[in-house]
């Protein structure tokens, strides 16, 4: 029963969606899915990281630590 559905229904579904991938299915617009899918990995990442620097104080740290060098090699 299984080998009929197969032959009879999914088989030939199947080869008339690979016929038709030619004419209708192409690939125009995946590059431009590909940088919408970059660009939303870039802003996630930076939300995450900027969440995080938010509830720490190491940035402050870091930044005033790069301005005292700076202050005390011009000074």
């Amino acid at each position: 029963m299984q080998r009929a559905i197969l032959r009879w229904v999914v088989v030939p579904i199947h080869c008339r969606l690979a016929s038709l991938s030619d004419r209708v299915l192409d690939d125009r617009g995946q590059t431009t899915a590909e940088y919408v899918l970059l660009i939303l990995g870039a802003a996630t990442i930076a939300i995450l990281v900027t969440s995080w620097a938010t509830g720490t104080d190491r940035v402050t740290r870091l930044f005033d630590r790069v301005l005292n060098s700076l202050i005390s090699k011009v000074g």
